[in-house]
């Protein structure tokens, strides 16, 4: 069975490196040329200063998957937004509701942070995609990318 919770970046930096080094090959989203380099240290900075979060999910103790969210007040309306940056389930936990329930466990924890909106991103057609218009999200735009 699968449990979420929340762990400091540092404790799972190797496991989370190399779901983000496979999430980059299987991605074309912002592959235009460049090159993955995540530093522990920033991550680290905004984790002290209590404007990102990672969600773990794990399977009887194994690492399967996780989510980093970033919690800051919207220029806009002033309310706590969070913003996901990256969220992966290994392959084999694809499967099921996993991918569903992971969301479910991302939204309910970014609410009880107070946040009064959450944004993801999902490639169009993708899983995730249909989860997230399942779970009542709704389109607000296109994302395009291009390398400079």
């Amino acid at each position: 069975m699968i449990t979420y919770t929340l762990e400091p970046i540092a404790s799972i930096w190797d496991e989370c490196l190399a779901c983000c080094q496979a999430h980059w090959l299987e991605t074309s989203m912002y592959a235009e040329g460049q090159v993955l380099d995540l530093r522990l240290e920033r991550y680290e900075e905004h984790e002290k200063a209590r404007v990102f979060v990672t969600i773990v999910a794990r399977d009887n103790g194994i690492f399967a998957g996780f989510c980093w969210m970033y919690l800051t007040p919207s220029m806009h309306t002033q309310e706590l937004l969070a913003t996901e940056d990256v969220l992966y389930l290994k392959p084999e936990y694809r499967r099921g509701r996993n991918g569903y329930r992971l969301y479910q466990f991302v939204i309910d924890e970014m609410r009880r942070l107070g946040a009064k909106h959450i944004m993801v991103t999902a490639p169009p057609g993708s899983a995730s995609d249909r989860i997230l218009a399942t779970m009542g999200g709704t389109l607000a735009a296109h994302a395009y990318t291009k390398a400079l």
